[in-house]
């Protein structure tokens, strides 16, 4: 059976013919904007959190940490797409990834062990970065100034390669402890009495 479609479009059909269609366009037009896939920049970055976690040691959990996971989180605009999903279920300091992407900074919770803060956070950076000082955090960021405003890590680029600036007086604030063949890849920020 074959389905017939009419050969012309009485007039008076028009015009919801036209409004079905913007309908359409405006319901499919975010979906698909949605699903866009990341770009290649933040895919290899999303992979450089996780590698980035092999170099890292994190202070023995205190008792208030019950999650037995090992949270890398994502706060504000989500740059990485489905890209850090691919983490999930991975392993990183004994404890099973799992991925969670925050709006604000008071929702970051114990289990996040790793923390990006977005560009779209740069108005706040300076506020969301001493909130989370001293905390067991591994901060990281590719905002300029992330890592002189006291971030830990900050993505840079250059002779399109990504490197990292590291801010050691940050990192041991907060208890952790940067493995020497990081360090030998990256700039290092210290203050200048260690």
């Amino acid at each position: 059976m074959m389905l017939e479609l009419p050969s012309q479009v009485a007039p008076q059909w028009l015009p919801r013919l036209r409004l079905c269609c913007l309908w359409l366009l405006m319901v499919l037009l975010p979906l698909q904007l949605i699903a866009a896939p990341p770009n290649t920049e933040y895919k290899l970055k999303a992979a450089l959190v996780y590698k980035l976690s092999k170099f890292v040691e994190w202070p023995t959990p205190s008792g208030t940490d019950k999650s037995g996971s090992f949270g890398i989180c994502v706060l504000g605009e989500d740059v990485f797409g489905s890209a850090l999903d691919a983490l999930e279920q991975r392993k990183a300091a004994g404890r099973t990834v799992r991925v969670r992407r925050f709006t604000q900074s008071e929702s970051i919770g114990d289990s996040c062990k790793v923390v990006f803060i977005s560009k779209s956070k740069r108005a706040f950076m300076g506020a969301i970065l001493q909130k989370l000082k001293g905390r067991p955090i591994l901060t990281l960021g590719d905002t300029e100034g992330f890592a002189e405003q006291g971030g830990i890590i900050e993505f840079t680029r250059g002779n399109k390669r990504i490197g990292f600036l590291i801010n050691l007086e940050s990192a041991r604030r907060s208890g952790l402890k940067i493995a020497a063949p990081l360090l030998d890849l990256a700039t290092v920020l210290d203050s200048p009495d260690n």
